[in-house]
């Protein structure tokens, strides 16, 4: 009996850890199923339903209505219901077409021909052509301001209309990101004849009605603005790619994410576009009509150190800092596990791209004092350490409001407490951080997020010497020379080479300290259908313009434009090419599977991992325990 006793506690013991370990796999996602829309961004809106008010609630008010000119995080969550670029990505970051419905690359890697719609116009009626294309590159290249995307305008030589659809870029040199250029942020086409005025003194002339009343030629047209309160659009119906399904969309600006959760929890809200704390997503994910939907995407919370500072400058001070950064932690306590530690100092999502060579320093405080002790920081009575003139060593850390950000601060400035750093937290409103930090370079260092894609390129614009959006004014000449060159390199394998190579100077040189590696969420009310995933990113900035309402009223709907107001033509030329493979058919259903899980308490769920390995593990019991009984008997 001891024996039977003895064999069963085994069993019992193997029983609880199999369902803790299936619990902690489990846990957050014991709900899930993924997301299969049945319409991509490339085929003809359709409509199941149309009408309804789709009410989404976002994080800040936008700078102006120019998406190109600059930095603009609060403007890209609405940018996409307003304009259209050349080309967009889909869900996993493939570039899709847009407003060019096809297009070749050169041998020479240089020379790019694009092939418009016929049947694009703005909303004021003017009819789309190649000449908004021309002029709103040319306005990026010539603009003095911090245009987004004015990097990649270098190497531009010219751009060539031969007739109204059809655009050539030509490059001095080979640029193999060009197209994924075309389908990040600052390449949004804007209307020629609005912004093309001899009076204007340029794109960002306050008297240009555009800045404020923007026109565009995408699926939602301006109707307005109430700063601080909310921006309204409403269906275009002469859309290019058919009449959106909803009749009004509306952004009810409240920059504070618990008065966003809460706004949204009261159902003043369809759509939660801020990041809600991630404390939160099991609450929000049991309230009754929400759907919460993540996926991992190449968005990282990392910190910048000013190099302007003298004690930052030195790269030992950089290395204690990063040695005292327990990430784990981070993920754990600020994340609540949604996340990863980040490993590299670029993000593996772009797997061909990343180096797992170039680590980051690992979490060693004993280590991080030794530098400090070398540099001479020597700790007083209170813990911390001082400057050898007596005053206390005291960094300050700005972050733009967030729960988040609060809290991964706040673990920091815990763990560098530690090793004797007094570390300030200064929190500010996303505008206001943005002119702080990326604009002045005023700050010590200061947390932010990135999203890293969808070509490596991105690294010029974020830590390329002189680059707008490196705020820790990095500037190492090796590192910028690899990041050039591999921008007009042709070969994949040897850009590869490149780019693995300045991974690892930057993990030599530490100007950035990568922290976690995010996943996105995307909430919304179970009445709402057929959200598509576009450009996702922290913030999971999706496509509207095909959501339909449950109810909403069925109606048979037409894709076809009207005839343009205006038309013109001339001669078209044409230019040996190689062609670019684009597909236009509709996103697959695996691949979308593969991408997006959403956690819901809806009766579609699939899967209880928990449960079934419960399940089994008492079927296993049973079988064992009724087998070792009959041999007892025998």
């Amino acid at each position: 009996m001891n024996r039977l006793v003895k064999i069963f506690s085994l069993f019992l013991t193997l029983f609880i850890m199999l369902s803790l370990a299936f619990a902690v796999t489990s846990w957050g996602v014991a709900k899930i199923y993924a997301q299969t829309p049945p319409q991509g961004p490339l085929s003809p809106i359709t409509c199941p339903k149309t009408g309804g008010t789709l009410i989404i609630i976002h994080w800040g008010d936008p700078k102006s209505f120019n998406p190109d000119s600059q930095v603009d995080d609060a403007l890209y969550g609405m940018a996409p219901a307003i304009f259209n670029k050349l080309v967009t990505l889909d869900v996993n970051y493939n570039v899709i077409p847009d407003l060019a419905e096809s297009w070749e690359v050169a041998p020479n890697g240089s020379t790019f021909i694009f092939h418009l719609v016929r049947n694009a116009t703005w909303h004021d009626g003017y009819p789309f052509t190649s000449a908004d294309v021309k002029w709103t590159f040319e306005a990026i290249k010539r603009y003095k301001g911090i245009a987004y995307s004015l990097l990649n305008m270098d190497n531009l030589d010219s751009i060539d209309t031969p007739d109204n659809y059809t655009v050539i870029f030509r490059y001095s040199k080979p640029f193999p990101p060009f197209i994924s250029f075309l389908a990040w942020y600052g390449t949004f086409i804007l209307p020629e004849h609005i912004y093309n005025k001899s009076t204007y003194k340029d794109w960002m002339d306050p008297s240009i009605p555009a800045l404020t009343k923007p026109v565009g030629t995408g699926p939602f047209r301006f109707v307005e603005y109430v700063k601080g309160d909310h921006v309204t659009f409403e269906a275009n119906p002469n859309y290019f790619k058919g009449r959106p399904c909803i009749d009004r969309l509306i952004y009810k600006i409240v920059p504070d994410p618990t008065a966003a959760l809460q706004s949204f929890l009261a159902g003043e809200g369809d759509v939660l576009n801020n990041r809600p704390p991630t404390t939160e997503i099991p609450r929000i994910n049991s309230t009754p009509g929400v759907i919460v939907q993540m996926r991992p995407v190449p968005s990282r919370w990392y910190m910048a150190f000013n190099l302007l500072n003298p004690i930052l400058a030195d790269v030992k001070m950089r290395f204690a800092i990063a040695y005292a950064i327990n990430r784990t932690e981070l993920v754990v306590k600020a994340e609540n596990g949604y996340g990863y530690p980040a490993e590299g100092m670029y993000t593996p999502a772009i797997q061909w791209a990343y180096n797992p060579n170039a680590k980051l320093p690992p979490y060693d405080p004993d280590k991080a004092n030794q530098l400090l002790d070398e540099l001479g920081y020597k700790r007083g009575s209170d813990g911390y350490r001082y400057l050898p003139n007596g005053t206390r060593l005291t960094l300050r850390l700005d972050i733009f409001t967030g729960a988040e950000s609060e809290a991964i601060a706040t673990l920091i400035k815990e763990q560098l407490k530690n090793i004797g750093i007094d570390v300030k937290i200064e929190e500010y409103e996303i505008a206001a951080w943005e002119d702080k930090v990326v604009k002045k370079r005023d700050f010590d260092l200061a947390i932010l997020d990135g999203f890293q894609g969808p070509d490596p390129d991105n690294m010029r614009s974020r830590f390329g010497p002189g680059a707008y959006l490196n705020m820790a004014n990095y500037s190492n000449p090796e590192f910028g020379k690899l990041l050039n060159e591999a921008a007009t390199e042709p070969d994949p394998q040897k850009r590869k080479e490149l780019y693995w190579k300045a991974q690892e100077i930057m993990a030599q040189d530490l100007p950035y300290l990568p922290l976690v590696d995010l996943v996105a969420f995307f909430i919304y009310r179970t009445e709402w259908h057929n959200f598509y995933w576009q450009m996702p990113g922290v913030e999971g900035i999706n496509c509207f313009e095909r959501v339909w309402w449950e109810k909403g009223t069925p109606v048979q709907m037409t894709t076809t434009s009207p005839t343009p107001a205006l038309t013109t033509t001339t001669a078209t030329t044409t230019t040996p090419m190689t062609q670019t493979t684009t597909s236009l058919t509709t996103t697959s259903v695996a691949t979308t599977t593969q991408a997006t899980t959403t956690v819901s308490p809806a009766p579609q769920i699939l899967t209880q991992p928990l449960l079934i390995a419960i399940v089994a593990a008492l079927i296993i019991i049973v079988a064992v325990l009724a087998l070792l009984l009959g041999r007892r008997r025998r």
